[in-house]
């Protein structure tokens, strides 16, 4: 028999619980109070709050780029993914590889050798255009937000499966917390705490998969397999299913491109590094570890069904969505032992805190360097030594905080968590990557073609993530019964008919669902091609040969040639001081538009 326990259908936290998941809150307060009172003393500056002076080591950025993005959503995410509709998502790991190899030796160098504090600034250097550059920023703020509202419900909805907290009190206090501390302690303090972070999530998960696979009466592998849910290369083309390989592998990469290259979130970590090659090092060194969560959370996901695939705790009544099937198994199997449910609670958080912190961090400082320091009350005084300035971005970062508590109430009916992030974030993300594919890769691609092609991308991309969400498709899962549950169960829950539901392949929309209803996978890649056709066809029809070349330096090592010119013209090499900031004409890290 495997149906839930009765005994775990009771929201059981013990004091000890309580002690372990309350001393991991604390702890990570008290990472953003010393960094904040260290900072204070030594009167540090806007610089080291937002990059910490370029001067951080290796290791803790390894982990904190690592748990910026193996958030809630791998824990909680990656599992219900599996439970429904099986393994195919474990190809995400070739792209993402892919993603990290072409962010180390194509978009790092480049930007690093900038001395940026937003990695907008690389598209005011490329076009010569302010108004690009705010562009990359707000489309960024519109990619973040919405996915930090994600972020922060996830846990609280696990939070709320376990013990008797309602989602909107544990959102408060989830968030408060995250605010407080990434707001007084900077980026030191928000890396730091993603190593306490990654590490909580990587004992989490290895929790739950080395407890289920020893505990199971049969093998979890061999159930997985006689139900359909071990697979790995479906190539079927359908474009509404979410479990074939050309929607995971082509989504996926697109969506990490998005994460490694160019995202504000993971630039400014391995831009503050002490050189390039530490930075191509954390890059590399990243990849263990997101391997790693990324199985870990797969396999996690077989060990839960083969656990409730005959008795659907979610079809039973017993929790309402897929995300809440984590927590709930710990709480089935595991209560028994003091301190577990407390200890992998703290694991779901720890992921969605590290994610919030570092996207509230990254927001502040694209707000401040790309929006806040073009004011004349900013403009023409040394910023970044300021001591108003500074607090100005700790309040800045406090506010994002503050903003992501309010969006965390209206992602609930996104379908689950995996699915929301990656439908919100790849409608802004595919478009900005395009963007900047743009202006490293094709030098004839002008202001006026960027702009095109990045506007018209993130309209379509747009119109099918918030199309999603006024108009949902219907949720299809492959199958799971309700025919094994004891006679307690159905003393509680009643006896249940079988559920009916949507198989994968079986959906098949008609009118402008044929278009908003394509797989989720694909917001991102539809995005990001519209950006770079659009972007290319405009550029060609409206660029002058008597245009500047571009400087080499802003191009990427290997790019196509500008066929719209003399070849002895196609680029220029300014020979700039690329150690210092990038100045021109006496404007500092720009060009007078």
């Amino acid at each position: 028999m495997t149906d839930p326990t009765p005994s775990s259908l009771k929201h059981t936290f013990s004091t000890v619980d309580y002690c372990v998941f309350g001393g991991f809150l604390l702890s990570s307060a008290l990472i953003g109070v010393a960094f904040g009172i260290r900072g204070s003393k030594k009167n540090g500056n806007n610089k080291e709050f937002l990059t910490g002076n370029r001067n951080l080591a290796t290791f803790p950025v390894v982990m904190s780029l690592a748990a910026s993005f193996m958030s809630t959503n791998t824990i909680l995410g990656v599992p219900a993914e599996v439970y429904t509709l099986g393994t195919q998502f474990v190809i995400h790991i070739i792209p993402f590889t892919l993603a990290v190899i072409l962010s180390a030796h194509v978009f790092m160098p480049v930007f690093y050798r900038l001395n940026m504090t937003s990695v907008n600034e690389y598209l005011f250097l490329r076009f010569k255009s302010n108004r690009l550059r705010m562009l990359g920023s707000i489309g960024f703020i519109l990619c973040t937000l919405p996915y930090m509202g994600v972020v922060l419900y996830g846990p609280s909805l696990a939070l709320s499966s376990v013990i008797s907290i309602s989602v909107p009190t544990s959102v408060i206090i989830v968030g408060f917390i995250c605010t407080f501390y990434t707001s007084i302690g900077g980026i030191k303090a928000v890396i730091w705490t993603d190593v306490l972070q990654c590490i909580l999530m990587i004992l989490g998960l290895m929790l739950v998969v080395i407890y289920g696979f020893v505990s199971s009466p049969v093998n979890p592998f061999k159930v997985a397999m006689d139900h359909g849910r071990l697979k790995l290369f479906d190539f079927s083309l359908n474009p509404y299913r979410n479990d074939i390989f050309f929607a995971v592998f082509f989504g996926t990469i697109v969506n990490w491109c998005g994460c490694y290259c160019i995202s504000q979130t993971e630039v400014q970590r391995f831009c503050s590094t002490k050189s390039p090659s530490h930075a191509k090092r954390t890059l590399y060194w990243n990849i263990p570890p997101v391997i790693g969560i990324s199985l870990m959370a797969i396999l996690s996901g077989i060990v839960i069904f083969s656990k409730y695939h005959d008795c659907d705790p979610v079809s039973m009544g017993i929790i309402s969505r897929t995300d809440q099937l984590m927590p709930f198994y710990v709480m089935d199997t595991m209560s028994w032992m003091p301190g577990v449910a407390g200890f992998f609670t703290a694991a779901v958080f720890s992921g969605s805190l590290s994610t919030l912190s570092s996207g509230f961090n990254s927001l502040a400082a694209v707000t401040w360097d790309d929006l806040l320091v073009k004011l004349p009350c900013f403009s023409n005084s040394n910023s970044n030594n300021s001591f108003v300035t500074r607090h100005l971005t700790k309040l800045l970062a406090a506010s994002y905080g503050l903003l992501s508590l309010g969006l965390a109430f209206f992602v609930g009916r996104l379908g689950t968590v995996l699915q929301a992030s990656i439908a919100l974030s790849g409608s802004t993300r595919g478009p900005l990557f395009g963007l900047f594919c743009l202006g490293l890769f094709f030098p004839f691609v002008n202001e006026l073609g960027a702009m095109c092609g990045v506007v018209s991308g993130i309209s379509v991309s747009l119109f099918m993530a918030i199309g999603t969400i006024v108009h949902p498709r219907p949720k299809a899962r492959l199958d799971l019964g309700t025919y094994n549950c004891s006679s307690e169960i159905y003393d509680v829950y009643g006896v249940r008919p079988e559920s009916q539901h949507m198989l994968p392949w079986e959906y098949e929309p008609q009118g402008i669902d044929k278009f908003i209803h394509l797989s989720y996978f694909f917001v991102s890649v539809i995005g990001f091609l519209c950006t770079i056709t659009v972007g290319i066809i405009v550029s060609l029809f409206s660029r002058k040969k008597s245009d500047e070349p571009v400087d080499e330096n802003l191009l990427a090592k290997y790019h196509l040639p500008d066929f719209t010119k003399e070849k002895s013209d196609s680029t220029l090499s300014l020979n700039l001081p690329w150690k210092s900031k990038y100045t021109v004409n006496g404007t500092q890290n720009g060009i007078t538009s």
